[in-house]
C-alpha cells in the first residue's frame, strides 16, 4: 500500500468520517463528503453523486472544486476548508450557493469538521451540506424564510421587494428579517443580491448572453452597478469569471 493509499484509508476510517457514514450514507437531499487536506475528495454518498449526475465514487474521488466550478467559486470553497483545518474548529449550517451537474442554482447550509490525527493534526475535512427547502411543518420556526428562499430562487430576475415578500410569507417585515438572519445569516436584501448574482455567474457560465443584458436582467441599474456587486460578492469580475469558467471545466 502507498503512502498515499494508506493516507486515505486513515482518514476514511476515522471515527469522525465513520460515524458520519453510518448516519447519511443513504439519506436522500443531505450530501456527504470526505476531503483530504489538499481539498480533494475522497467520498461522497450516493445523494451527493445523484446532485453531480456521477454513477460511481470512483468517478468523483481525486476531484477537486476546480473541477467543477469557476476559480473564484473554487478558491472560496477550498479557503474556507482549509480555514476549518487551521483553526480546528467547525464550521455550522454555513450558506452556499452550489450547482448541480446541470448548472442550476440551488442554496445549501453546509457542515464542516476538522478531521484531526491522534496527534491533534488536522488532516482532512468532512462535512453535510443540505438545501434550504419550504418543506418544513408550517409550526417549523424558519418556515416563511424558506418559503420565500424558494420564491426568490426560482424568480431571481422578478422585481422583488421585502415588503412584499414578507406579506406573501404571512409575517412582518421585521419577523423575516429575523428568520433570515437566523436561518441562512443573512439579511433578505443580500440573500435576494446573492442569489441574483449567482444566477447570473450560472447564465455567464452556459450563455453567451451580452453581460449588459444580463445587468439589466437581473434588475441592475446599470452593468457597472452590477459588475461592482459582483465583484464584491464572487471576488472577480462577470467578464473575468465567464472566461474562467471556460477554461477547460468540464461539464460537471
Amino acid at each position: 500500500m502507498t503512502v498515499s493509499s494508506r493516507h486515505e484509508s486513515a482518514l476514511l476510517n476515522h471515527p469522525l468520517c465513520l460515524a458520519m457514514l453510518q448516519v447519511f450514507e443513504h439519506v436522500p437531499d443531505t450530501y456527504f463528503f470526505v476531503k483530504d487536506c489538499d481539498s480533494r475528495f475522497l467520498h461522497g454518498n450516493r445523494a451527493l453523486l445523484n446532485r453531480l449526475g456521477l454513477k460511481r465514487v470512483s468517478e468523483f474521488a481525486g476531484t477537486t472544486d476546480y473541477d467543477r466550478y469557476p476559480e473564484p467559486v473554487a478558491d472560496r470553497l477550498v479557503a474556507g476548508d482549509q480555514s476549518i483545518m487551521v483553526g480546528r474548529r467547525p464550521l455550522i449550517d454555513h450558506p452556499e450557493v452550489l450547482f448541480d451537474h446541470s448548472g442550476r442554482l440551488e442554496w445549501h447550509a453546509s457542515s464542516k469538521y476538522p478531521i484531526l490525527d491522534h496527534q491533534d493534526k488536522p488532516i482532512g475535512v468532512t462535512g453535510i451540506t443540505r438545501p434550504f427547502s419550504s418543506g418544513d411543518s408550517p409550526g417549523h420556526p424558519h418556515r416563511a424564510a424558506g418559503e420565500v428562499i424558494d420564491f426568490v430562487s426560482r424568480n431571481p430576475t422578478s422585481l422583488l421587494r421585502v415588503s412584499e415578500l414578507a406579506s406573501q410569507a404571512g409575517i412582518s417585515e421585521r419577523q423575516l428579517h429575523r428568520q433570515f438572519l437566523d436561518y441562512v445569516k443573512l439579511s433578505p436584501r443580500d440573500f435576494i443580491v446573492r442569489t441574483r448574482i449567482n444566477a447570473a455567474a450560472s447564465e455567464l457560465r452556459n450563455s453567451h448572453e451580452p453581460i449588459a443584458s444580463l445587468a439589466e436582467k437581473y434588475q441592475f441599474c446599470d452593468q457597472s452597478a452590477f459588475t461592482r456587486q459582483f465583484r464584491k460578492t464572487l471576488g472577480t469580475t462577470p467578464a473575468r469569471y465567464r472566461e474562467s469558467s471556460r477554461s477547460g471545466l468540464p461539464n460537471s
